[in-house]
């Protein structure tokens, strides 16, 4: 460092230069601003003294208010007050007003969520609550406390909007789902008609009637409305029973008692349901109020009712009426034909259902019953001409056939009758009784092959027919056939046992053949059906001799006797056979009946005066 720059820093500094005090005059003030200031300062100092204090000396801690702000607008809750939020709500406390000194230890708790966490940051009540249920009413309590002492609190109720629910119900998928969010939206919402209308169109598209009824019940008891009440009939008249639309009815006739539409369908309804006679009571009322197509309804109706109740004659009358005012209308003929038909009006009743085939030309039923009609009168040519005209448009006509079949029964045209069954025939060949009747006509006219073509395709159907089996084994013994003569005797014999011919037929054939052992069989089955068949047990005893089975053959001459104990023949055959076996006692009082039977036979008299010599002691 050189000598200048020494000189230069231990130069010393040069005196600051002071500032004159203002000398203020004797006499005068400070001015006003500075007096207020100064007052001012009094005042905050002593306040903040005042404060400090009463902060100091608090006996109990207390809650003022809480500032809250919902969706950015400052809402202020005294202690004790309710606030409402909804669970999309975004919140942040504010402000905790106490009268704790700097709020030192004062916190906000809630029971299920962190209520702090409000304080520092804008928070979606939804994420604060997860383990809620958020579309119920919910409650929870904000409680502010000095350490562990409760100073206040605010209630705070947690409600979802009627959208919310329905939104929740439109995101389900399934039905079974929807129906359960909105039965519990109806619960929190009672009073809400859209909820309610919601879950009725979800029960009516589920077919669900009586729990749809159920809620428009209680629509309808609140506040009554035809609107409704047209959903209420709708979905009743889908319902079994009636009872609920007929009650639904008289309510809706209530509210509007000139409404004729209303009335006819309740006359309907109980018609419907077999309540006829209040079904006629409510037409009749509606004769005197209708004119044209409704009283014509209304008569027609009526007709209908008055037949159901067996009032045939009041219901010819209305039909009449309704005739007056529609002379075209097939269905008032017919229906008039029918109950001429059951008041024994054979000739009215033609006529009418004549009449209603002329209107109604291509109802083909009703020609069908024109000749039915006819065969009932028994006008038996008129009705096969009617049939045959049915039938000229309806060849394969089943009940058409039938019908001539039924007309050509009763008219004896035998012919007819074939040529009538050979067409139900063709149109159904499993017809089983069409089967049988063919077969059997076919047997009284001599045709036996046809016949028999006939009756074995119906037994294939129904084995079980005796009878046919019965004509079966009468054309095989008619065509000299033995041995199928002898399996159709056996076949009628397992369904028909007191047959007595087939038994003989069975016999003769085995025998011709020598075939006792199966006679023995056969007779022994037939023993066992037939106990008392005398006949069978001769077959059998015959049977037992051929075969060398002689005590067999005593055992069934005794119960033969039994049967039949004047036959000297059997009992003569009975003593022959005791005689051959050395039982003279059993011989002699064999033959001493068939002498009390028959005294003139000769053969029984030489054989016990022989017997009585041997027994006579010497």
């Amino acid at each position: 460092m050189d000598n200048d720059q020494l000189m230069k820093k231990n130069r010393p500094s040069p005196a600051p230069m002071k500032k004159r005090k203002r000398v203020r005059k004797p006499g005068t003030s400070r001015p006003l601003s500075f007096r207020i200031a100064i007052a001012l300062i009094v005042i905050a100092l002593l306040l903040g003294i005042f404060k400090l204090w009463t902060c100091i000396k608090i006996t109990e801690p207390r809650l003022n208010y809480i500032e809250i702000k919902k969706n950015g607008e400052a809402l202020v809750l005294l202690d004790g007050e309710t606030a409402r939020f909804h669970p999309g709500d975004r919140i942040r406390i504010i402000d905790i007003s106490t009268n704790v000194c700097f709020n030192r230890g004062v916190r906000i708790v809630s029971d299920g969520m962190d209520a702090n966490s409000l304080i520092y940051d804008d928070a979606l009540l939804a994420d604060l609550l997860p383990e809620k249920d958020l579309y119920s009413h919910l409650t929870f309590r904000l409680e502010v406390k000095k350490y562990n002492t409760l100073m206040g609190y605010i209630d705070c109720v947690l409600e979802p909007l009627v959208e919310d629910w329905l939104d929740r119900a439109e995101r389900a998928v399934e039905s079974d789902e929807k129906i359960v969010v909105l039965k519990q939206a109806n619960e929190v919402f009672p009073d809400e008609r859209i909820i309610k209308d919601r879950l009725i169109n979800e029960y009516i598209s589920r077919q669900n009637w009586e729990d749809a009824a159920k809620i428009l019940e209680g629509i309808v008891k609140e506040k009554p409305d035809q609107e409704t009440y047209k959903i209420l009939l709708d979905v009743y008249e889908k319902m079994p029973g009636g009872i609920g639309a007929i009650s639904t009815l008289r309510r809706m006739i209530d509210l509007t008692p000139d409404d004729d539409g209303l009335k006819i369908k309740l006359a309907d309804a109980l018609g419907n349901t077999g309540r006829t006679a209040e079904a006629i009571g409510v037409y009749e009322e509606l004769t005197d109020s209708l004119e044209g197509q409704e009283l014509l309804a209304v008569y027609s109706n009526l007709g209908y009712l008055y037949a159901e109740a067996g009032e045939n004659e009041k219901a010819i009358s209305l039909y009449l009426k309704a005739l007056k005012l529609n002379e075209n209308d097939a269905n008032i003929y017919q229906n008039l034909s029918l109950l001429y038909e059951k008041t024994g009006r054979k000739g009215e009743a033609s006529k009418y259902l004549a009449r209603a085939i002329e209107l109604k030309s291509d109802s083909q039923d009703d020609k069908l019953k024109l000749a039915r009609s006819l065969l009932e009168a028994g006008k038996l040519k008129e009705a096969a001409q009617s049939a045959r005209d049915f039938i000229k448009d309806n060849p394969k006509s089943m009940d058409a056939w039938l019908l001539m079949a039924g007309i050509a029964q009763k008219s004896g045209d035998k012919a007819l009758l074939k040529a009538a069954y050979e067409k139900i025939l063709e149109i159904n060949p499993r017809n089983n009784t069409v089967l049988y009747n063919l077969g059997v006509m076919e047997y009284e006219a001599g045709s036996l092959d046809m016949a028999l073509s006939y009756l074995e395709r119906y037994v294939k159907s129904v084995p079980d027919d005796g009878m046919a089996h019965s004509f079966i084994f009468e054309i095989y013994r008619g065509k000299k056939d033995d041995d199928m003569a002898y399996r159709s005797a056996t076949n009628v014999l397992k369904l028909k046992p007191d047959e007595s011919e087939c038994w003989e037929y069975v016999f003769e054939y085995l025998n011709k053949k020598q075939r006792y052992n199966d006679i023995v069989s056969a007779m022994e089955q037939g023993i066992e059906a037939r106990p008392k068949d005398i006949n069978i047990r001769k077959y059998l005893i015959a049977a037992y001799l051929k075969t060398g089975k002689e005590n067999q053959a005593i055992a069934h001459m005794k119960e033969y006797v039994e049967l039949q104990p004047k036959d000297a023949d059997m009992l003569m055959q009975l003593a022959k056979l005791f005689e051959k076996q050395n039982k003279s006692k059993d011989a002699l009082e064999t033959y001493k009946k068939v002498l009390d039977i028959s005294p003139d036979n000769e053969d029984a008299e030489a054989a016990y005066l022989r017997l009585r010599l041997k027994t006579i002691p010497k």
